[in-house]
């Protein structure tokens, strides 16, 4: 029984990009938002750590050199400005020709299977090479914790248990709370939940009793802490070259 799904459906396929001249990175930036790649960047560019440890060229781990060795400084960068300039070298090649549908691994077994669509345009000899790569990156994954930072360069198709959308929330909640806390330090952390909508039931109304505004007001602190939490889980383990780990 295939019980540990690490990835799902891929990007739209390439070929066309590369028929046209080959992929570049102008070619391949509409494939690189609103994925792991995108919120393992913005991970680091709000890790205080990682941009003293790339000011510094000083870092406490093998996992944060080769963080560092995949992204290089952020600190001057958009996440578009970052792709043209250095993170299409490193990752832009890891972008397939063919669709992948499913990767999955057994929970007991060393074997893994892959299911994908490729044109019939496509070269076998492209393809193989292509499945070669993504069998290697798969074998890391299983080596790692089905972790992408065991296996970067299959960041086009992974997928995970934690998604994107539910970190992008938790590093939007850290960012707000970072701000708010910055420029209005006596600010609790309910009215920023109540700003965010963060948890619909525990919204005040002008008809709750003072009692039930107390606890409201609990229980949104303790959703804000809780998002906060894994916010800054997830971005001081990418520093330290895990990812995506709260």
């Amino acid at each position: 029984m295939y019980a540990n799904q690490i990835s799902a459906m891929g990007g739209p396929p390439l070929v066309p990009l590369m028929a046209a001249g080959g992929i570049t990175a102008a070619a391949s930036e509409p494939f690189i938002y609103g994925g792991y790649l995108e919120i393992w960047f913005r991970c680091l560019k709000l890790s205080k750590q990682y941009i003293q440890n790339c000011r510094t060229g000083l870092f406490g781990s093998i996992g944060a050199a080769n963080t560092f060795k995949l992204f290089g400084s952020l600190e001057n960068f958009s996440f578009r400005d970052w792709w043209h300039e250095c993170g299409f070298t490193n990752f832009g090649r890891s972008l397939a020709t063919f669709k992948v549908r499913l990767v999955a691994t057994q929970r007991k077994a060393a074997r893994c299977r892959i299911t994908f669509d490729a044109d019939d345009d496509i070269p076998e000899e492209q393809v193989a090479e292509e499945v070669r790569g993504l069998v290697q990156q798969m074998r890391l994954l299983q080596g790692g914790s089905c972790l992408l930072s065991s296996a970067p360069k299959a960041w086009s198709i992974y997928r995970s248990r934690i998604t994107p959308e539910a970190m992008k929330l938790h590093l939007d909640v850290l960012e707000a709370h970072d701000t708010i806390k910055r420029n209005e330090p006596g600010t609790k952390l309910w009215r920023i939940g109540e700003q965010m909508r963060l948890n619909p039931k525990a919204m005040t109304s002008s008809g709750d009793t003072p009692n039930e505004q107390t606890a409201k007001h609990v229980a949104m602190g303790r959703t804000v802490s809780e998002l906060v939490r894994k916010g800054q889980g997830l971005v001081a383990n990418a520093c330290e070259g895990v990812f995506p780990r709260y």
